[in-house]
């Protein structure tokens, strides 16, 4: 089984299992990336765990409009895997998520018809928890 694929896929898409069996399932997939979301739980943890793992130039410089940069920036789009998804910016104010989502957005059109989205992982007793946060960002967004 392997992950969906190509234009009209979701931007974000739930993962329910354990961080295990999604990197099981990942060997072989071609380019990913990884992410931990229990380095991300802060708008800064967010920036340098990004910036490690798509190896963002030295001159990133940690904003919103950075992150959108370097990343509108990847040559061939791309699929981040992010584990423990459901600690995402956990530890920041709730605007933080409206405007990650907003950036997300934004580099999905930047790189379209190039594939860009996030798996996002979520032991069984959280994925209900990332569901409603998910639907809840897109829904203030609109």
């Amino acid at each position: 089984m392997g992950f969906p694929a190509g234009p009209g896929q979701p931007l974000m898409l739930p993962w329910r299992g354990t961080a295990d069996d999604l990197v099981d399932l990942a060997v072989g997939q071609g380019p990913l990336w990884w992410l931990r979301g229990s380095r991300m739980r802060t708008r800064q943890g967010l920036m340098d765990e990004w910036a490690a793992a798509a190896q963002f130039p030295p001159h990133f410089g940690g904003t919103w409009d950075a992150l959108r940069d370097a990343l509108a920036d990847l040559p061939e789009g791309g699929t981040f895997l992010v584990l423990e998804a459901d600690q995402v910016l956990s530890e920041a104010p709730p605007g933080d998520g409206l405007t990650w989502l907003a950036v997300l957005r934004a580099v999905a059109e930047d790189l379209a018809p190039r594939a860009f989205r996030l798996i996002l992982q979520a032991e069984p007793a959280q994925y209900d928890t990332l569901v409603q946060g998910l639907k809840s960002m897109e829904k203030a967004l609109g």
